[in-house]
C-alpha cells in the first residue's frame, strides 16, 4: 500500500479532546499491524478542512460532538471537495438516527466509542480496509478507463452506410468475419428494428452536421461472438473527406456490456445498502415484544431486494452443540432451511464461522473433498448460491445467518458479502438488547417484589410479634412469647425465600448431563415428606443438561408443595381421605411432569399459581412455585400447571424441556463433549 512518500496510510484524526486523539493516535499506530499507518490530528472542523486541502490523506476519523461543527457538517464539507475519501464518524454520543444520517450524508463507516482499548484495535481494522477498498476502486476505474480505449473497434462506412472497412477489432468485438459485414448496411446488425445507427448517420452527414454523433444501440453478435448475452455498444461517427466529394464515415464502437453490468450492479448494491439501513432503524427502534416480527421483516427486506430464495437466522445452544433455526423468511419457494443443524453435520462450515469468517458459494458443487458433511447438508436443502455470515456477541459465535437461492448457482461480491453481514450484525445486536432489556425488567420485578414482601407480606408477622411482645410486657405472661415466636418465624421462612430469589435470581452455574430420576429422588430424601407420602418414578425420563442443585431445588419446592397443601383427596365413597399422599415424576414428549393426588389446582388459577404470594396455605409463604419458575427459566424451558393426571386427580406441573428460546442468550463450543 506504499505510495512513494512516506507511511501506507495518513489517517487523519478530528476530536475536539486533545488528550484522546493523543491516545487514539498512539493506538491507532500501534494496532494497524503491518500497515506503516501514521495519524495527524486536529481539534475542529475547519482546521481539518484547511488540512485536507494542504496534505495528502488517506483516511479521516471523526468526532460528532465538536463545538465549531458537528461532525456531519463536517462530513458534508469534506464530500464537497473529497467524495471518495474514507470517512469514518467515531463518536460516544451516537444513535440510530446518527449513524443513518451519517451513511445517508456518505460515511464510509460508524463506530461508537466504547471503554477499554480493544475498540482501537477495531478502528483500525477498520481504517486499513476501508483505504484498501478505495484504492482498489480507484485502480479498477483507472483500469477500465484505459481498456475501454485500447478495445475500440474501428470501421468505415460508405455514403449509403455500408461497410466499407472494419478493423481486427470491431471483428473480434462483434464476432463477425470482415468479409461477412464488408457492403452491408451497418443499421441492419442491430438487435432489434430502430434508427439510432441510421439517424447518427443522417446527422453527420447531413449540411452544417456536428464534427462528431454518438449513438448506443444493441447489436445482434455474429457467430464467433463469445458470450450469451447481448452486446450492448456505444459508437462515434465522424465524418471523413473523400477525394470524390461523396460523404464517407468514419466510426469507433465500444463494447460497454460490462459498463452496463457495473451501473446495474452499482444501481443494485445502493437499493441493498438502503433497504439495510432502512431496516437497521426499524430494529434499533423495535420495541421488546416486536423484535421477531422485525427480524423477519428485515430478512423478507433484504431477500426480495437481493432477490434470494430464502433467509433464516440460526441460534447456537452449546449445551448440545446444534444450530436452531430460529427466525426465517421464503420468496414464492415452499422449501424451508432445516430447523437444527448439528455441529458434526456441518464442520467444515461451523469452523469457518467460529473463525468469524464470511462464507461464500457460488454453487454448492465449489465445496472442497474435505467438507463433504457441509455439501450433505446443503444438498439436502437444495442449495444453490449460498451465503452465511457470523452473529458475533461480546467476541463469541452465537449463531449464523443464511441466504441463499435455490438449486440455481449466484455469484456475490464483497459488496454485497459486507451488506448481508451489516443484516447479521444488527439482528445479533438487537437481539442482545432484548436480552438486556428482558433482564432489566426481571430486576425491576424483583425490586416490586422485594418491596411487596416488605410492605405486606413482612409486615403482618411484625405486626403479630410486636403486638404479643407488647402483651407479655404489660400483663407480665410470658406464654404470650410464643405467639411472637411464630411471628418471627415466619418473617424468617419469608426472608429466606426472597433471598434465594433475590441472589440466585434466574441464573444457573455451570451444566451437566444429569439423569432426571436420580436427581428426583435425592430431591424427595431432602425433603420432609412424614410417613404418610410415597415418590412414585416412571421409566423413560432420560437425561437432560442442568444445573444439578438448582433443579434438584426445583424437585424440592414441588415435593414441599405437594405434601403442604393438604395431603390427599378423599377417594371413598364415605369421604374419607387415602391413607397416604402419592407423588408422580414421569416422562412426557418434550420433558417430564410432577403430579401428586392431593386437592389439585382450580383451572382458573393454573395461570397465577407461580406468581409471588400465591398460597392456599397457612404455613406457606407463596415464594416456592415462584422459585420454580425462575430456575426454570435460568434452563432456557418452560414450565406449566396443567390439567391432572386421570387416575391421580391432583395437582399435574409439567416441565418443557426442548428447543432454544431467542430469549437466552446461547453459547457455542467447537468441542464434541
Amino acid at each position: 500500500m506504499d505510495d512513494g512518500s512516506g507511511a501506507d496510510v495518513r489517517v487523519l484524526h478530528v476530536d475536539d479532546e486533545p488528550s484522546l486523539t493523543d491516545l487514539v493516535s498512539i493506538y491507532l499506530e500501534r494496532e494497524a499491524g503491518d500497515v506503516d499507518l501514521s495519524v495527524s490530528t486536529s481539534n475542529s472542523g475547519a482546521d481539518a478542512l484547511e488540512r485536507l486541502r494542504q496534505e495528502q490523506v488517506d483516511c479521516v476519523v471523526s468526532d460528532y460532538d465538536m463545538p465549531d461543527i458537528d461532525g456531519l457538517e463536517f462530513l458534508r464539507a469534506v464530500r464537497s471537495e473529497h467524495p471518495d475519501l474514507p470517512f469514518i464518524l467515531f463518536t460516544g454520543k451516537g444513535s440510530e438516527e446518527v449513524a443513518r444520517d451519517a451513511f445517508r450524508v456518505g460515511a464510509t463507516d460508524y463506530m461508537q466509542k466504547d471503554t477499554g482499548t480493544d475498540q482501537y484495535t477495531v478502528l483500525a481494522n477498520r481504517v486499513v480496509n476501508a483505504v484498501s477498498q478505495y484504492r482498489a476502486k480507484a485502480a479498477s476505474e483507472r483500469y477500465g478507463t484505459a481498456i475501454e480505449v485500447l478495445d475500440s473497434g474501428v470501421y468505415s462506412l460508405d455514403s449509403s452506410g455500408c461497410f466499407t472497412s472494419a478493423d481486427g477489432v470491431f471483428c473480434e468485438l462483434t464476432g463477425y468475419d470482415r468479409e461477412a459485414i464488408i457492403g452491408r448496411e451497418f443499421a441492419d446488425l442491430a438487435a432489434e428494428a430502430n434508427d439510432e445507427i441510421r439517424a447518427a448517420f443522417e446527422r453527420v452527414v447531413a449540411p452544417d452536421a456536428p464534427d462528431t454523433e454518438r449513438f448506443e444501440t444493441v447489436l445482434s453478435p455474429g457467430p464467433a461472438y463469445p458470450h450469451d448475452d447481448d452486446l450492448l455498444c456505444e459508437g462515434h461517427l465522424a465524418l471523413r473527406p473523400t477525394e470524390d466529394d461523396e460523404p464517407a464515415v468514419i466510426g469507433t464502437l465500444q463494447d460497454v456490456t460490462e459498463r452496463r453490468r457495473r451501473r446495474n450492479r452499482l444501481r443494485y448494491e445502493t437499493r441493498l445498502k438502503d433497504a439495510v439501513l432502512d431496516t437497521s432503524t426499524s430494529l434499533m427502534s423495535a420495541e421488546t415484544d416486536e423484535i421477531g416480527t422485525k427480524i423477519e421483516w428485515t430478512l423478507q427486506s433484504v431477500g426480495e431486494v437481493a432477490d434470494l430464495d430464502r433467509c433464516s437466522v440460526y441460534l447456537y445452544d452449546d449445551e448440545t452443540n446444534v444450530a436452531a433455526r430460529m427466525h426465517d423468511w421464503r420468496g414464492g419457494d415452499p422449501r424451508e432451511h432445516p430447523a437444527r443443524v448439528a455441529l458434526e453435520d456441518a464442520r467444515w462450515l461451523v469452523e469457518r464461522l467460529h473463525r468469524f469468517e464470511n462464507v461464500r458459494l457460488h454453487r454448492v458443487s465449489d465445496l472442497p473433498p474435505e467438507a463433504s458433511d457441509t455439501k450433505h447438508v446443503l444438498t439436502n436443502a437444495e442449495t444453490g448460491g449460498f451465503v452465511a455470515v457470523p452473529m458475533v456477541s461480546k467476541w463469541t459465535l452465537v449463531g449464523f445467518v443464511v441466504f441463499d437461492v435455490v438449486e440455481t448457482s449466484r455469484s456475490w461480491t464483497d459488496t454485497e458479502v459486507d451488506l448481508l453481514r451489516s443484516v447479521a450484525n444488527n439482528v445479533t445486536h438487537t437481539l442482545a438488547r432484548q436480552r438486556r432489556e428482558r433482564e432489566l425488567q426481571r430486576q425491576n420485578d424483583r425490586l416490586e417484589e422485594f418491596a411487596s414482601v416488605v410492605s405486606h407480606d413482612l409486615r403482618n408477622p411484625l405486626n403479630v410479634a410486636k403486638g404479643f411482645v407488647e402483651l407479655a410486657r404489660e400483663e407480665e405472661d410470658v406464654t404470650y412469647l410464643d405467639r411472637a415466636l411464630d411471628g418471627v418465624t415466619r418473617m424468617d421462612t419469608l426472608l429466606n425465600d426472597v433471598l434465594k430469589l433475590a441472589r440466585q435470581g434466574r441464573k444457573v452455574g455451570e451444566t451437566h448431563s444429569v439423569a432426571i430420576e436420580n436427581v428426583a429422588e435425592r430431591a424427595w430424601k431432602a425433603v420432609d415428606t412424614g410417613d404418610d407420602a410415597v415418590l412414585v418414578v416412571e421409566d423413560g425420563l432420560g437425561s437432560t443438561q442442568a444445573d444439578q442443585g438448582r433443579l434438584q431445588q426445583a424437585f424440592e419446592n414441588l415435593f414441599r408443595n405437594a405434601v403442604e397443601h393438604g395431603g390427599p383427596c378423599p377417594d371413598d365413597e364415605d369421604g374419607d381421605a387415602a391413607d397416604e399422599l402419592t407423588v408422580r415424576v414421569g416422562p412426557t414428549e418434550t420433558g417430564f411432569y410432577v403430579a401428586d393426588d392431593g386437592p389439585g389446582i382450580p383451572a382458573d388459577e393454573r395461570d397465577t399459581v407461580f406468581e409471588h404470594g400465591h398460597t392456599t396455605s397457612e404455613s406457606g409463604t407463596g415464594f416456592g412455585l415462584s422459585i420454580v419458575e425462575s430456575i426454570v427459566e435460568a434452563h432456557g424451558w418452560d414450565i406449566e400447571a396443567t390439567a391432572p393426571e386421570s387416575d391421580l386427580g391432583g395437582a399435574r406441573f409439567e416441565f418443557d424441556i426442548g428447543g432454544v428460546r431467542s430469549e437466552v442468550e446461547p453459547r457455542f463450543s467447537l468441542s464434541d463433549d
